[in-house]
Order: C-alpha cells, then sequence, then structure tokens
C-alpha cells in the first residue's frame, strides 16, 4: 500500500491477523502518522504518531494475550 501523501514514512506497521492485512500505519515524524484501513483505502486519518504507536502495540499485545494470529509487521525506512 503507498504512502497517503502526508510524507514519505520513517516508519510502516502492517497489522494483519490469519495473514490478512486490516490496515497500514505510516509514522511519518515524531508527531504525526495515517491509518488507513484495507477496507477503505481512499480515507487515509490522520493520526498523532505517539497514539499510532499506541495502537501498534495494543494490537501486539492482543495477539500475545488471546494467542490468536494477530501480526504486526514493521518496516524501517531510510530518508
Amino acid at each position: 500500500m503507498p504512502e497517503v501523501g502526508l510524507g514519505a514514512a520513517l516508519e510502516r506497521f502492517e497489522l494483519a491477523t490469519r495473514g490478512e492485512v486490516y490496515c497500514t500505519i505510516d509514522i511519518v515524524d515524531q508527531q504525526l502518522a495515517s491509518i488507513t484501513l484495507t477496507a477503505l483505502p481512499e480515507f487515509p486519518l490522520r493520526i498523532d504518531a505517539e497514539l499510532a504507536r499506541q495502537f501498534v502495540s495494543a494490537w501486539a499485545q492482543r495477539a500475545n494475550m488471546q494467542g490468536m494470529s494477530y501480526e504486526a509487521r514493521h518496516e524501517q525506512r531510510e530518508v
């Protein structure tokens, strides 16, 4: 999934379960991020970068607690 126009992402997280990606989170800088739902790619949401990181952490924690196949794929990018 391409970046959504907030700028080139420094970090990208793809949140998936059972092999299916539900959303992509792009961390653009220290303050700004976007969440793009796979079902609604034309409507990316701008959010605070710290809140985005908390969401990724909660996704991963859910996988640990429930023993489910939740996955957070992380990609670090160079600018």
